[in-house]
């Protein structure tokens, strides 16, 4: 009994020496992560993040994203008619997103690493729309329709998460967001074709938009140091 007893807590402490957070002798994490974005309630694009540890306690980091949507919806020729003619709408979203940044990491516990840092954020999309007798909001016969509008994004977040080890340089985490964030929406070209007369031209002068609020926030992440 006495050397089952030994053991058994000879596992949980070796468990334990194992879950322990590495030096910087082993200095790179790569983890992969997933948005949660509270004022949709839905979750964003997974991303991939690279960190390069400098000392134990700083970090620098790459992170990259890339997000595709696809939006179809389908219009009728009359009121609560689902059969019958139709048309239908896509929209289109296709979008890439980085950031560069570093972090601090406190004191923490032998597994648990909080930190705080900051991200330089830029990105950018291409929407596009394709319309088959439909405008977007209603069934029209005969008609068609495309759209095409591209978008950058720049901007800075200050971030505070922490890492927990539960086994040898694997780590469960969690990452908060807020910052300043600058999206412009570029000139974009449309296309439409009704009564068999087509008419091309620029669409949506350029215009900027700045929030300040949570980006990127809540970031539930699973990750590997090596």
């Amino acid at each position: 009994m006495k050397k089952l007893s030994l053991l058994v807590g000879g596992i949980i402490l070796s468990g334990a020496v194992l879950a322990q957070k590495p030096d910087a002798s082993v200095p790179m994490t790569l983890e992969g992560q997933l948005g949660f974005n509270a004022s949709t309630l839905s979750f964003d694009a997974p991303a991939i993040r690279f960190r390069y540890f400098l000392a134990d306690n700083i970090a620098a980091r790459v992170t990259l994203m890339v997000d595709n949507t696809k939006t179809t919806e389908n219009f009728y020729e009359g009121p609560g008619v689902t059969e019958g003619a139709s048309g239908e709408y896509i929209t289109k979203d296709n979008g890439w997103g980085a950031a560069i940044g570093a972090e601090y990491h406190f004191a923490g516990t032998d597994r648990l690493s909080p930190y705080a840092g900051i991200d330089i954020m830029f990105g950018g999309s291409k929407v596009t729309t394709e319309g088959t007798d439909s405008d977007g909001t209603s069934y029209v016969a005969d008609y068609s329709e495309t759209s095409e509008t591209p978008t950058s994004m720049f901007g800075v977040n200050l971030v505070a998460g922490t890492d927990y080890y539960f086994a040898e340089n694997f780590y469960v985490g969690m990452e908060l967001g807020f910052g300043w964030m600058s999206t412009t929406w570029k000139e974009g070209e449309a296309s439409v074709t009704s009564g068999g007369t087509t008419v091309s031209g620029p669409i949506r002068a350029e215009e900027k938009e700045s929030t300040l609020g949570n980006n990127f926030m809540g970031q539930f992440r699973l990750g590997w140091r090596f």
